[in-house]
């Protein structure tokens, strides 16, 4: 499944007990972007089990999306950089894709200022952030494993 910033948040279908697991599939050749990409999904898996509990406080949920947003900011520039360094095939792919989710996490940040943290609006953020990094490090940033190794 990709998303567009055209399609927004995808719906409520699933149900929200399948953590994200990191898996040799996921490894990029580059120590520190797997390194990275551990970290989203670790931070991704903790807004699940967050919203697994007794609704979380708005602290609670600033602080992690305060943190996912500076992070992916981070890690988005620097694998681009990493990307365009080796000349990847990719890259431009890989930066219309980042900005691509960057819109949608705009775009969720506002419904979130207006709404606070509804649960329904954190777990689609969830679902999507979920669906997104898994699809777009297997489809995109596994390449910059042959980039690496040439």
């Amino acid at each position: 499944m990709r998303l567009s910033a055209a399609q927004g948040f995808v719906a409520l279908t699933v149900k929200y007990d399948h953590m994200l697991m990191w898996s040799e599939q996921f490894a990029t050749g580059s120590p520190l972007v797997d390194t990275q990409h551990r970290m989203l999904i670790d931070k991704i898996n903790q807004l699940e089990k967050l919203l697994s509990g007794p609704p979380p406080s708005k602290a609670a949920c600033d602080e992690l999306l305060n943190f996912l947003g500076s992070y992916v900011t981070m890690h988005f520039k620097f694998e681009e950089q990493c990307m365009e360094r080796v000349k990847c095939k990719v890259h431009q792919q890989n930066k219309q894709a980042h900005a691509a989710f960057l819109g949608l996490f705009e775009k969720f940040k506002s419904r979130y200022q207006v709404e606070g943290p509804k649960l329904e609006l954190l777990k689609s953020l969830q679902t999507s952030a979920s669906v997104w990094i898994k699809n777009h490090i297997l489809s995109v940033d596994i390449q910059l494993k042959t980039c690496l190794s040439s």
